[in-house]
């Protein structure tokens, strides 16, 4: 995923503010762990969170897209990235804030997965360190055979994207048509997106088995909810 639209992703996702979403993260930090210095940001993409998280923390972030880093690098040339599957990864160091945002849990698409998701994050968190995780739409609320369309309208960029949304199993699955035009050309293709589709408990008892006792934000930063913990000292 994202190996087409990787160059397009913050033009598609221009409908997200990353700037008030991340002071909203700094004051719970700022309440929840307060003193912390150091944040990874886990599924970091193309580093709009890392660029405005870098002006309080010493930040790194970790993505297993390389196209998706390759942005970042050049949107925070100074910040550490890592390219590791956030399902299995030892960076052999250990921080005081771990975030996973904007839904990207539900990639890594199993509860297996999840729960070894969640498990890596536990193992580089300091004790006394803050967990958030921002999930994915639950079972019940998903929506099947939805038909949703989007735009971009840039002078030199237009795009528009679309998809009905399907059910496979326990995830989510959104076959994405994509039109772009740009002044060298317009082009079309696809791009599948599947993620996973976890209850309440699911997640909590993930987060709680990493030995982070959890609460939920029903808003959270994005109107999707936030699961958020504090490390057992």
């Amino acid at each position: 995923m994202f190996t087409k639209t990787a160059e397009y992703y913050d033009a598609l996702y221009h409908f997200k503010d990353y700037g008030a979403a991340c002071s909203q993260l700094h004051r719970l930090i700022e309440q929840r762990s307060p003193g912390a210095k150091t944040l990874l940001d886990v599924a970091c993409g193309t580093g709009k969170h890392l660029e405005h998280l870098q002006a309080y923390y010493q930040v790194a972030g970790l993505d297993l897209s390389s196209d998706l880093l390759a942005v970042a690098r050049k949107r925070c040339p100074d910040v550490v990235l890592h390219q590791e599957d956030m399902t299995n990864f030892d960076l052999r160091t250990t921080f005081d804030v771990i975030v996973c945002l904007f839904s990207s849990i539900g990639y890594v698409q199993t509860v297996g997965n999840l729960r070894n998701a969640v498990a890596c994050f536990g193992r580089h968190l300091n004790p006394g360190g803050l967990l958030v995780i921002e999930p994915w739409i639950t079972p019940e609320k998903y929506w099947v055979d939805k038909l949703t369309a989007n735009f971009v309208d840039q002078p030199n960029l237009k795009i528009a994207w679309m998809y009905t949304s399907q059910l496979r199993g326990l995830t989510s699955v959104f076959d994405i048509h994509y039109v772009v035009g740009t002044p060298a050309g317009v082009t079309s293709f696809t791009e599948d997106h599947v993620m996973g589709l976890w209850t309440d408990t699911e997640y909590q008892e993930a987060i709680e088995a990493a030995g982070v006792p959890v609460q939920y934000d029903a808003q959270g930063l994005f109107g999707r909810g936030m699961y958020y913990g504090v490390k057992s000292r």
